[in-house]
């Protein structure tokens, strides 16, 4: 299974979800199939599951993507304590394990290529609906239900390394601007002002 076949089955069903992708592969190839206004790329390695937090909390009636790789998860492993106390239900955490650190020139393994179990981490902070799928079909099994049902869904998605972040162009929207669209997007559709979103 590779990374790019479950996010083109993830795209076709966005309607008003908001998706929040980490800073790796996925944050480029999701941006080649979706613009919608609501996604926001997160340029922060390690961030991308706390603000979608944030958001599940502020926002209890719309349902929070949040696209994660292993990478992001490791380096943000406090985050799975307070997802698992809070127990949000509007709240879906895909993360996309190959087991490697792919940036745009290397490759180094992560902690999840030798004994490490995200699946097994989340469990044990508390997130009961935490699942392993490792096939297509596992993930259209236990996976899609996330992009449209109700619930807190934490899925580890074990995903072969792929390079084809590597090989399409890199997203030409600042994230400062891709910020600024996200945060009128909420303006405009919860029919609410943000008074302030800072720099950066």
């Amino acid at each position: 299974m590779i990374r790019r076949d479950c996010l083109e089955l993830i795209a076709p069903l966005m309607t008003d979800q908001l998706v929040l992708s980490s800073q790796s592969g996925q944050r480029i190839e999701w941006f080649h199939l979706s613009q919608h206004e609501g996604n926001l790329l997160v340029g922060m390695m390690g961030c991308a599951t706390g603000v979608g937090m944030g958001l599940a909390l502020a926002l209890p009636h719309r349902r929070v993507i949040v696209l994660e790789s292993d990478g992001s998860v490791l380096l943000s492993l406090f985050n799975l304590p307070t997802l698992g106390n809070l127990n949000l239900t509007n709240l879906t955490v895909f993360v996309f394990d190959n087991e490697v650190y792919s940036g745009s020139t290397m490759s180094e393994p992560t902690a999840t290529a030798g004994k490490t179990d995200l699946t097994a981490i989340a469990r044990a902070s508390g997130i009961e609906n935490a699942v392993t799928v490792d096939d297509i079909e596992g993930f259209k099994e236990h996976g899609l239900p996330g992009v449209t049902g109700e619930g807190l869904h934490y899925v580890v998605c074990k995903v072969e390394e792929s390079l084809i972040h590597r090989e399409i162009p890199r997203p030409n929207v600042d994230l400062a601007e891709y910020k600024y669209r996200f945060v009128r997007y909420i303006e405009r559709t919860e029919g609410i002002t943000v008074p302030f979103v800072g720099l950066g």
